[in-house]
């Protein structure tokens, strides 16, 4: 009930008051205030994505960009004693994520010049390079590896001492599934696109390589490497909420025999959903390698 006195019929009305501090506002104004809102958060909105949560927003990126299937790929890696620059190696090429294959020009500096490697159906081809032409027995001109014979071998491990060469850059990507830990560090451009960084832990025990019966040794042995099923990685993620940059480091620490090593390995993606077809190179121009590694 107002306790304001009612104007007389003959007087002359009361000028408007102004409102006061805390008042409750009227449809009009609570629609300007929404109206400016979106107009002022919006551009902030569309950097942080659909998901406050940034676990969920890092997993749904996973699943976005392996929903395109394909993306042409870049990366940068390199290995050498924790708080050195590392031996560096690059590689650009294109990868269909669905079908776990890639086609990647690699430039590792003991090898001099391009060396182009293709992923197919788990096995890894690499064109030889003419430095290393004598050592391929046959003399063909690809050598070919399964990753898992690879992995099981103790040339898996020193293979990044080589030269910090991934042996499957995808599995990054794949791991980061296995996301626990995230937290949204800002706004920040990737080769100019708009992105979301994260920051965040992936559990190498909640990847799906660990539930794979076929491929759960190859991540208990990661594990022991490197004393831990925890890695710290960070994820850029554009407003269409595709993945555009993975980055992450993981140090072995040392052991007998075996200085300590830390390997940092960053992959940027773009051009989401291009046409790639990545095929094995004819049989008889293959040398398989693999029966020539030395077993763990």
């Amino acid at each position: 009930m107002s306790l304001r006195p009612t104007p007389l019929p003959s007087a002359a009305p009361a000028p408007a008051r102004p409102a006061r501090a805390g008042a409750v506002a009227g449809p009009r104004a609570w629609s300007l205030l929404a109206l400016v809102l979106a107009v002022a958060l919006g551009p902030l909105a569309a950097c942080a994505g659909t998901h406050s949560d940034p676990v969920a927003a890092v997993r749904a990126a996973v699943d976005t960009t392996y929903g395109e299937g394909t993306a042409h790929a870049s990366f940068t890696s390199t290995t050498g004693p924790p708080g050195t620059p590392g031996t560096p190696v690059t590689g650009d090429g294109v990868v269909d994520l669905r079908a776990g294959g890639a086609d990647l020009t690699v430039q590792v500096p003991l090898l001099g010049g391009g060396t182009r490697v293709l992923l197919v159906a788990g096995t890894l081809y690499g064109q030889v390079p003419p430095t290393l032409a004598l050592l391929v027995p046959g003399g063909r001109p690809w050598a070919s590896i399964a990753l898992d014979r690879l992995t099981a071998s103790s040339a898996g491990g020193a293979l990044a001492a080589f030269g910090g060469t991934p042996t499957d850059p995808l599995q990054q990507i794949e791991a980061l599934r296995g996301v626990v830990e995230a937290r949204a560090v800002g706004p920040e451009p990737i080769e100019g696109t708009p992105t979301t960084r994260y920051a965040g832990i992936v559990d190498l025990l909640a990847t799906p390589a660990a539930a794979d019966p076929a491929r759960r040794p190859a991540v208990d042995r990661q594990i022991a490497e490197i004393g831990t099923n925890r890695v710290p990685v960070d994820v850029w993620v554009d407003d269409q909420g595709l993945l555009r940059r993975t980055a992450q480091t993981v140090t072995a620490p040392d052991r007998p025999g075996r200085p300590a090593t830390a390997t940092t390995v960053t992959i940027t993606l773009a051009e989401h959903g291009l046409p790639v077809a990545v095929t094995a190179p004819p049989a008889d121009q293959v040398t398989d390698v693999g029966a020539f590694l030395p077993a763990r």
